[in-house]
């Protein structure tokens, strides 16, 4: 892979970037000049979740495309909740927000949709969505304020990490990828990055 164009990462999500960096990947990390709107169009429903996401890194990569100069794999991707009563949730606005989206999925299941754009510059784009089901347990409102004063759902789809609130004790399953919940779909991911790449050695 000596020859490979350089991966750029097109956000500047932690979570992202070690998801990468645990599978192996060595990449840089850059801003889309795109900007990432906190909250979707309010007249979008559920099932027009997939499509959304993936226009969103789509045109995260483009964007960024723009500003590069030879070869390049610039990844980019869009996560979004999608909550029981099917409506499309953003990132929080503020505590008073998030303690809305996180509690309203106390005892009760979302799916968790990440859109992911592989854009080679100069030539084509693959993407993709990559769903996932979570069921939260049972969390009382003396766990939920004492995350929310961390402040750790700032910039976070949904208000919550999800490997966060796992190693915090809060019952969280998932059905499906929990890296989709997290921001990259790596189990779908990995071997299509690791193609894309061996593609121009």
């Amino acid at each position: 892979m000596n020859n490979a164009p350089p991966l750029i990462l097109a956000s500047q999500s932690p979570r992202r970037a070690q998801l990468l960096t645990e599978a192996g990947f060595v990449f840089e990390q850059r801003s889309p000049p795109l900007a990432d709107p906190d909250q979707p169009p309010e007249h979008l429903r559920g099932h027009e979740a997939e499509a959304y996401a993936v226009s969103l890194a789509k045109q995260k990569a483009a964007s960024l495309a723009e500003q590069i100069d030879g070869p390049a794999l610039i990844l980019a991707a869009d996560t979004i909740c999608v909550d029981a009563a099917g409506e499309l949730v953003g990132k929080p606005r503020d505590a008073g927000h998030a303690r809305a989206m996180v509690g309203s999925f106390v005892q009760a299941e979302h799916r968790v949709l990440t859109g992911v754009a592989l854009l080679k510059v100069g030539s084509a784009v693959e993407s993709f969505a990559d769903a996932a089901v979570v069921r939260f347990g049972a969390v009382n409102d003396e766990q939920l304020d004492a995350y929310l004063a961390t402040d750790g759902w700032r910039g976070k789809a949904g208000g919550y990490n999800l490997f966060d609130r796992q190693a915090a004790g809060w019952p969280i399953e998932v059905e499906g990828d929990p890296t989709t919940v997290v921001g990259l779909p790596m189990r779908r991911l990995a071997g299509m990055l690791k193609a894309s790449l061996h593609s121009d050695t």
